[in-house]
C-alpha cells in the first residue's frame, strides 16, 4: 500500500510539473479528495491542504523557471481588493483580539483558503485551463449529485434537527458524501451554471445530449436537498445567467420551476412553511432569525471593529467555547447562518465594508471578463462562473458557507478562472494596440 501511494505520489507530481493544469484538477476535487484522505490518511487530514497550497507555490516556482517565455507574475484587478481585505483582517487581529490565540484561529479560517487565488492566476492558462478545470469540476460534482439522486430514492437517514417538527412531508435531505445537504446545496449552485456553459459552447450533439443530463441530475439532487438558502442562491445564479444569456428563458425557467413544485410537493411546503406565522415563531425562538437579531445587536456596540477574528458565530467561536455579553446576559456562541453578518460582528464595518469592496471588485470584473471574450468558449465560460460565484455568494447571507474550506477554496478557484480569462483576453487587446 505504501509503495503504491509512493508511486501515485511521484506519477502525479510529475503530471503536475509538465501540465499545470492538472495541479489545479486536483483543487477541482477537493471535496471527494478531503473526504478521501480523512478515511485513509487521517494523520494528515488537518493539514493537507496547507501541504498542498506550499506545494503549487513550489510548482510555481518550477514553472518561473522551465516557462520562461510564459508570464509568471500576472496582476489582475482583483489583487488590490483582496490585498485590502486581508489588510483589514490583520488590523483587526492586531487592535481587537480579547483573546490573541483565537484570534489568530479566525484569522486563518477565514485568509488561508482565499490565498489559493493567488497561487492559481499564476498556474492558468486562459480559455484552456478554464474549459480543462471546469469540465473536470462538472463531472466530479455531477457523479456526486448522482449518488444524491440516489440517497433521496433509497430514503437515506439524516439528523432530526434537519428539519422542523412541522415539516413532516419532507422525508429526507440528500447531502451526497458531506455532512451537510447546505453546503452540497452550496456546491450544485456553484456547479449548475458551469454545466448549462458547457451544453452551449458544445459543437457535438451526443456531448451535449450528455451535459444535459448532468445538469438535470444536479438540478434534481440540489431540489432533494431541501435547502433553502441554496435554493434561493440558485435563483439568483439562474436569473443571472438568463439575463446574461437570453430574457426569453425566464418563461421556461418559471414553468420549470412550477413543474418541480407540482412534482415534488414537499418543496412548496418547504418554501409556504418558511413564509408562514409559524416558522417565523420558531426561527424567533430558536432559529436563524433570533440568531440575527442577537448577531445585530452584539454589532450596533462594536460597530467599528467588532468583537475580533474568531470570537462569536462561527467554527472557531464554537470550537473555543467563546461567549459574549448580550444586555445583560452571558450568551454561548452559536453559528449566525449568515457569513455576511458573522463577517461584520467579527471585524466591524473596517472588515464587513473590505469584504463587500472584494465582492464586487469579484463580480464586476467577472462582468467585464464576459464584454473582452473574444471567442464563444470563454464567454459561455465565464457567464457560467460568473452566475455560480454569484449563487453562492447570495447563499452566503443563509448559511456560513465560507466557513466550510472545500467552498472557499472552490470559490477563489473559480475566480481565479475566471480572472485568467480576463488576463488573456486583455493581454490580447493589449497586443493588438501596439
Amino acid at each position: 500500500m505504501a509503495a503504491l501511494a509512493g508511486i501515485a505520489f511521484v506519477t502525479a507530481a510529475a503530471l503536475m510539473i509538465f501540465d499545470h493544469d492538472v495541479a489545479v484538477f486536483f483543487l477541482a476535487g477537493y471535496g471527494v479528495l478531503d473526504v478521501a484522505i480523512r478515511a485513509f490518511a487521517g494523520g494528515i487530514s488537518s493539514i493537507w491542504d496547507e501541504l498542498f497550497l506550499i506545494g503549487l507555490v513550489g510548482l510555481w516556482g518550477i514553472k518561473w523557471i522551465m516557462c520562461r517565455d510564459e508570464d509568471n507574475f500576472k496582476v489582475t484587478p482583483v489583487d488590490f481588493p483582496l490585498f485590502l481585505f486581508i489588510a483589514a483582517m490583520v488590523i483587526c487581529l492586531v487592535l481587537n483580539s480579547s483573546d490573541f490565540s483565537v484570534g489568530v484561529e479566525g484569522f486563518r479560517a477565514i485568509v488561508q483558503y482565499m490565498l489559493w487565488y493567488f497561487v492559481v492566476i499564476q498556474l492558468v492558462n486562459g480559455e484552456r485551463s478554464a474549459k480543462a478545470v471546469t469540465l473536470c469540476f462538472v463531472l466530479i460534482v455531477g457523479l456526486l449529485a448522482l449518488y444524491g439522486v440516489y440517497q433521496y430514492a433509497i430514503g437515506v437517514e439524516m439528523p432530526a434537527g434537519w428539519v422542523d417538527q412541522n415539516e413532516a412531508g419532507v422525508r429526507t435531505r440528500v447531502f451526497s458524501i458531506f455532512t451537510s445537504p447546505n453546503i452540497f446545496g452550496s456546491l450544485l449552485t456553484l456547479a449548475i451554471p458551469m454545466t448549462v456553459s458547457l451544453v452551449l459552447m458544445t459543437k457535438k450533439t451526443l456531448s451535449r445530449i450528455f451535459f444535459c443530463l448532468v445538469a438535470l441530475v444536479m438540478l434534481a439532487s440540489l431540489v432533494f436537498t431541501f435547502s433553502r438558502g441554496a435554493w434561493i442562491g440558485f435563483m439568483l445564479a439562474a436569473g443571472i445567467y438568463i439575463l446574461l444569456k437570453d430574457k426569453r428563458f425566464i418563461i421556461p425557467a418559471v414553468i420549470l420551476a412550477v413543474l418541480v413544485v407540482a412534482a415534488v410537493p414537499s418543496v412548496g411546503d418547504r418554501i409556504g412553511y418558511m413564509l408562514s406565522p409559524e416558522y417565523i415563531e420558531s426561527s424567533l425562538r430558536g432559529g436563524r432569525l433570533v440568531r440575527w437579531l442577537t448577531g445585530l445587536e452584539i454589532l450596533k456596540n462594536n460597530l467599528l471593529l467588532g468583537v475580533g477574528l474568531g470570537h462569536f458565530g462561527g467554527a472557531v467561536a464554537m470550537n473555543n467555547g467563546m461567549k459574549y455579553l448580550v444586555g445583560y446576559t452571558w450568551t454561548d456562541t452559536f453559528y449566525m447562518d449568515n457569513n455576511m453578518l458573522k463577517m461584520a460582528v467579527e471585524s466591524g464595518l473596517l472588515g464587513f465594508g473590505a469584504f463587500m469592496i472584494l465582492m464586487y471588485s469579484v463580480v464586476i470584473n467577472s462582468f467585464r471578463t464576459i464584454k473582452l471574450s473574444s471567442t464563444k468558449a470563454s464567454r459561455e465560460l465565464s457567464t457560467g462562473i460568473l452566475a455560480g460565484l454569484c449563487g453562492v455568494i447570495a447563499h452566503n447571507f443563509f448559511e456560513n458557507v465560507f466557513e466550510t474550506p472545500m467552498m472557499t477554496s472552490l470559490f477563489w478557484l473559480f475566480v481565479a478562472i475566471i480572472m485568467g480569462i480576463w488576463y488573456e483576453e486583455n493581454k490580447k487587446i493589449s497586443s493588438e494596440k501596439e
